[in-house]
């Protein structure tokens, strides 16, 4: 196969028709696809973005469902549209559509599904819930497959697109591929996961590590009913002081994860700029961070414990004066790249078991595990940072890491394990991501769309990526 293909018609295309996608994006905003919303309101997104991608002409486009461990997953479009050519290579395009649920009376751009255009200095951004995370995902995927079947008049490369609806509330997907990894629907050549981001606006970056993530719910039990606190407080144990205790052992006084057993992982991630990650965190002036070691190391490398729910917890709507007999806590353990998500769960419990006092009836239950992912240079390595340069005009492209998880990333792994994983997508620190205001830049959006369309272009030339290994098999709509 020889390229009939360039980067100024790709460009052209690219640029032409962002208007177009731009469009589509405030569309899709507009969708209250939150995690925590029933199955109508996210059926209706995830046909709406089905038949977006029949429109650039992935026919096979369609909605379905995957049913795994008594659990079915929410809406998920899947496509599989295949080159007429028997060595074309094959690209599996994954993004998600679900967003995390925003509380209107805290955002001040505009409200989380109306989604607003500002000016800024050059550039646009678009403000709504799931602008960034990962509706622009969606898009560049569809901006990318449009320039390409301009350019070329047929597909090149054979295509699998996977979008998601659960990936912010714990994916069936996840769970399927892990104990399903021969599944040849899902196998490619390559792998490209459409949501990270970059450093900056107009600094691009691959996303070379991810932590894996455990959430658990610690229960502690010390009364049958509450009591008054004037009449028993003292030596009656109160629930959420003895939860508060125990908590306060999981971290040194350093402010670093004190747990036995969750480990650490080092790789060379660029320097993150205190003054920036502050300002980027909302840290108020004098307060110091925690933990020791680089802001990287910290943030991409080493495990990270937070409290992110409480139930049964005193509250000042009901400032009654009692002692309460029960606690939950939810907490999220960020773990190390290379941490096995079960031995992490033991440890926690192993911990917990340890430092409880005696007799206090605990209980941890384990809501959600994920393995986290260091990405490895395949043989399309240079093909993907070319584009990127290319669409950037840059010589640079980072290595960076995301503190956040993807355990969808780790399954594709174990399902496709001879193929290349690229990281990369729209977001970047003034997104904003489950935060409020969050907004996605248009000129990321353009160039992001553009190193797609170049990667995809590349993939179709054997003269310029890897030599060809064969054609993947490839399977139909689950």
């Amino acid at each position: 196969m020889t390229a009939v293909t360039s980067e100024e018609g790709l460009r052209d295309h690219v640029r032409d028709s962002a208007p177009e996608f731009w469009q589509s994006l405030i569309d899709l905003v507009k969708h209250k696809s939150t995690a925590d919303r029933p199955d109508p309101p996210l059926r209706t997104t995830a046909e709406t973005i089905a038949g977006l991608f029949r429109s650039v002409g992935l026919g096979s486009a369609g909605v379905t469902t995957i049913t795994h461990g008594g659990k079915t997953s929410a809406p998920l479009v899947y496509a599989d549209e295949r080159a007429d050519t028997d060595d074309a290579r094959t690209v599996l395009l994954y993004a998600h559509y679900d967003v995390q649920p925003a509380d209107e009376s805290t955002w001040q751009v505009t409200k989380p599904f109306v989604p607003k255009e500002v000016a800024v200095g050059g550039d646009t951004r678009l403000y709504g819930r799931g602008a960034a995370d990962d509706k622009s995902g969606v898009v560049m995927h569809l901006g990318a497959l449009a320039a390409l079947r301009e350019t070329w008049s047929r597909l090149p490369v054979n295509v699998k697109v996977v979008v998601e609806g659960e990936e912010e509330s714990g994916s069936v997907l996840d769970s399927y591929l892990a104990d399903n990894p021969g599944d040849p629907r899902f196998k490619a050549d390559l792998v490209v996961v459409a949501d990270t981001g970059n450093l900056a606006v107009g600094r691009p970056a691959l996303t070379s590590t991810l932590r894996g993530i455990l959430v658990v719910d610690v229960t502690v039990r010390t009364l049958a009913k509450e009591v008054h606190s004037g009449m028993y407080g003292g030596p009656a144990p109160d629930a959420f002081m003895v939860l508060a205790r125990l908590l306060s052992t999981m971290h040194d006084a350093n402010g670093d994860v004190a747990v036995p057993g969750l480990t650490r992982f080092e790789h060379d991630w660029p320097a993150v700029p205190e003054e920036q990650y502050r300002e980027n965190a909302g840290v108020e002036p004098g307060v110091d961070l925690v933990g020791t070691g680089t802001l990287a190391q910290r943030l991409f490398g080493r495990p990270a414990l937070n409290v992110v729910g409480l139930r049964g917890a005193p509250s000042m709507d009901r400032p009654a004066n009692v002692l309460h007999p029960e606690v939950t806590a939810r907490i999220s353990v960020r773990l190390a790249p290379n941490q096995d998500p079960d031995a992490a769960l033991r440890a926690i419990e192993e911990h917990i078991g340890a430092n409880a006092p005696g007799a206090v009836v605990r209980e941890v239950e384990p809501v959600s595990l994920g393995r986290g992912f260091a990405a490895y240079r395949g043989p399309y390595h240079a093909a993907v940072e070319t584009a990127l340069k290319t669409a950037y005009g840059t010589g640079d492209v980072a290595h960076a890491g995301q503190g956040g998880s993807i355990p969808l990333v780790s399954a594709l792994h174990a399902a496709t394990p001879g193929s290349d994983i690229v990281l990369w997508g729209c977001e970047e620190p003034l997104a904003n991501i489950h935060g409020d205001d969050e907004s996605v830049s248009r000129s990321e959006l353009e160039r992001m769309t553009l190193a797609e369309a170049l990667l995809l272009d590349a993939l179709a030339d054997p003269g310029r990526t890897a030599p060809s290994r064969g054609r993947t098999t490839t399977g139909r709509r689950p």
